[in-house]
């Protein structure tokens, strides 16, 4: 497995979970639903009302996501090749955000979901999906050999 998979998931990990966390403060007051809502899928739809972060919904919703973000990481790594030009890599990134949700909420079978869509509205839900999207990215530029060039140039 590639180091640039890594970067991609854990970048795409990180900021989606952590707009999950925020959106879900701002529009249900808690900081827990916006993520357990992701462990619907072993605990049911009742994962999506509990409101306090723990480990029973909280790290499962958090694992299930990086789980599903490594998964579309793995194929935005090929769909980039190993050399992408600029243009391939926009239009691959901008493809990323609708493709996964399109996939998540129309090819999945209900249960295996995100959940998303027990705890936040669709502008919400689009919110979450564009910041994965912004943190594969990242992740995908962090480990580019231009951005390593950049950063031993100001080193």
């Amino acid at each position: 497995m590639s180091k640039r998979i890594w970067n991609i998931a854990l970048g795409g990990a990180v900021v989606s979970s952590g707009i999950a966390l925020v959106l879900s403060r701002i529009r249900t007051g808690s900081y827990g639903q916006g993520v357990n809502c992701t462990a619907h899928w072993l605990h049911g739809h009742q994962a999506a009302k509990v409101e306090d972060l723990d480990v029973r919904y909280s790290l499962v919703g958090i694992a299930t996501n990086a789980a599903a973000v490594f998964f579309w990481s793995w194929l935005y790594d090929k769909a980039l090749g190993t050399k992408p030009t600029a243009m391939r890599a926009v239009i691959i990134t901008a493809l990323l955000g609708p493709v996964s949700c399109l996939i998540d909420y129309k090819a999945t079978p209900k249960r295996f979901t995100p959940g998303w869509e027990l705890v936040f509205s669709r502008s919400d839900m689009a919110t979450i999906y564009f910041s994965m999207v912004v943190g594969m990215a990242w992740g995908a530029i962090w480990q580019s050999p231009s951005s390593k060039n950049m950063k031993s140039r100001h080193a």
